[in-house]
């Protein structure tokens, strides 16, 4: 009698119900495979309806990650905010400035600790752990956010500011390196790029109270906005207290039982821990070998790893040089600067907030379906061109439809940076940084675009000002030129990684197969995972009765006892 198979029905009826430390006496490498092909045959709806659990604490860190993106969106909303600038700042020719050292101080100096943060983050997520990290740095941030709001004098709102760029810094390359550790591939690409949506949100809610504070005349006109970053932070930290330790880590430190305590903590069925097991044990192993086991910042730099680290790093750089340093910082500032008055502003600015949150949701749907590299190259094209078009129709200032119309394309930026530019990098930094090396690449990653977003915060100022070089619109000129380079970059050196495990992925690099040739190569993993798969079919296709107590039998009568061998593992 022929039965048809699933990738689904199969692991329901092929339940490998050892313990997973019997894995260790049968064929992990089988299994790996197997669940490979597995992981590539689910559908997204599919994985999330499976692995609900995971899916929260995915959410956990999505939700962490709000008050990251909160954050950086109020140091900027606070410039156009007349009572802030009147507090302090100074009067010129009729209205308050505040002085250009100390814009760029407030927006480059977070940013600058945000960068070295991430260094930080990462190394001490590798010695102690993501889970530990991510807790500390949220609680870390509380006392900081209570300086912003209490401050009387800039020096300290800056200290405030500082401060608090530590904690995100390593909050941000944590939560990232976790979220890519935890998410089965069905759903990998969406995960990562929810990080993008996460970023949206907090800015999306800062808009908001603005458009109704702003206009007081008392401290609360931008004190208010700093209230929303308490709530961020101490529900995160309550959730946080629910989630495991990742897996990935806990196997690259060689602690196995705590890995399959926890996995047994995120995955319904004791078959899904023990397929994930397998599929998380072989490729730490096997990122090891092609890492080295040192770990350290200086393995990134090595030729073996060396061509995945400046792919990662490009991919976060290449954020910088779009301009949304400028358009996310000023974009508001920008409207008053064109003619809209405060209210009006800080509207359009709810708006243009809202379509970054719907750009970052369309992406959701295309993400996966048309690649990695067609989304943001298409991205990065249609942000060259709205870089162009701000600065062309905002080059006369006295004309007031030419001004609205440069609003108008300012506006769309936040929608196509959305649906490209911003959540792809997220999720090629996971995919392309090895296994092993994942957080310190990230944080690397990280650095240089934060570094690169600290030059533009701390050179805007003087360039953007009316008591300065009073440049407006053509500064989008120059992202106009560095867009040119991202998509000269993009075209002939990252590659096509969606739908790839882990695993392909280190094939890939380690054949040092070329950019274009990604998306229809076929590696030899997939060949494995494909017979595995088949192999594990045919031995089961000629019954329907086959169960899990059955395979527990079988297998527990070839491997012994399993407990005993899982004391030994860990000796």
């Amino acid at each position: 009698m022929s039965i048809e198979f699933t990738a689904l029905d199969l692991f329901k009826k092929h339940e490998v119900d050892q313990t997973i430390e019997e894995f260790e006496n049968f064929d992990i490498d089988e299994l790996a495979h197997a669940q490979q092909k597995v992981e590539h045959d689910l559908t997204r709806w599919e994985a999330i309806k499976r692995y609900k659990t995971v899916c929260f604490y995915i959410f956990v860190c999505l939700w962490t990650m709000c008050l990251w993106g909160y954050e950086s969106q109020a140091g900027g909303m606070v410039l156009s905010i007349p009572q802030f600038r009147e507090d302090f700042g100074y009067l010129y020719e009729g209205s308050y400035v505040l002085s250009a050292k100390w814009q760029s101080a407030i927006t480059a100096g977070p940013t600058a600790t945000v960068s070295v943060a991430f260094i930080i983050g990462s190394w001490a997520s590798d010695h102690i752990g993501r889970r530990r990290v991510i807790l500390f740095a949220s609680f870390f941030s509380i006392p900081w956010i209570t300086l912003e709001f209490v401050a009387t004098t800039i020096e300290v709102f800056f200290v405030g500011k500082v401060m608090n760029g530590l904690a995100l810094g390593a909050l941000s390359a944590c939560c990232s390196a976790y979220v890519s550790e935890i998410a089965p591939l069905a759903i990998r690409g969406l995960s990562s790029a929810s990080l993008a949506l996460s970023l949206c949100i907090g800015p999306l809610i800062c808009v908001l109270i603005n458009n109704t504070t702003a206009t007081y005349t008392t401290r609360m006109a931008y004190r208010g906005i700093f209230i929303p970053q308490w709530i961020f932070a101490v529900t995160s930290i309550i959730l946080q207290f629910f989630i495991p330790e990742s897996p990935y880590w806990l196997l690259s430190k060689d602690r196995k039982r705590d890995a399959v305590k926890e996995l047994r903590r995120m995955f319904d069925t004791e078959a899904d821990v023990q397929a994930q097991y397998a599929l998380m044990a072989v490729t730490v192993e096997e990122s090891k070998q092609i890492s080295s086991k040192a770990g350290t910042y200086f393995d990134c730099f090595k030729p073996k790893d060396l061509r995945r680290t400046l792919l990662v790093i490009f991919a976060y750089t290449m954020q910088a040089f779009s301009g949304v340093s400028y358009v996310g910082s000023y974009s508001t500032y920008y409207y008053e600067y064109a003619g809209f008055d405060t209210q009006k502003s800080f509207q359009i600015s709810c708006g243009a907030q809202a379509l970054s949150i719907s750009g970052v949701i369309s992406s959701f749907f295309i993400i996966d379906r048309f690649g990695r590299r067609p989304l943001i190259l298409g991205g990065i094209v249609a942000i060259t061109i709205l870089n162009l078009l701000i600065a062309c129709t905002g080059l006369d200032t006295d004309n007031i439809p030419a001004m609205k119309a440069s609003s108008g394309f300012m506006c769309m930026y936040n929608y196509i940076y959305n649906i490209a530019v911003g959540p792809v990098p997220y999720i090629l930094g996971n995919e392309l940084s090895s296994v092993f090396l994942r957080a310190k690449t990230l944080s690397m990653g990280n650095f240089m675009n934060n570094a690169f977003q600290t030059m533009w915060s701390s050179v805007l100022p003087y360039m953007f000002n009316a008591d300065q070089a009073n440049m407006g619109s053509k500064i989008n000129f120059i992202f106009t030129g560095l867009c040119f380079l991202s998509i000269f970059i993009f075209y002939f050196f990252i590659p096509e990684t969606a739908h790839r495990s882990f695993e392909e992925i280190d094939e890939l690099f380690a054949l040092g197969i070329p950019a274009r040739q990604w998306a229809s190569y076929q590696t030899e993993k997939q060949h494995m995972a494909d017979q595995a798969f088949t192999d594990v079919k045919a031995e089961h296709s000629t019954s329907e009765n086959v169960g899990s107590e059955q395979l527990l039998e079988k297998k527990s009568s070839n491997t012994g006892s399993s407990i005993e061998h899982a004391e030994k593992l860990d000796v």
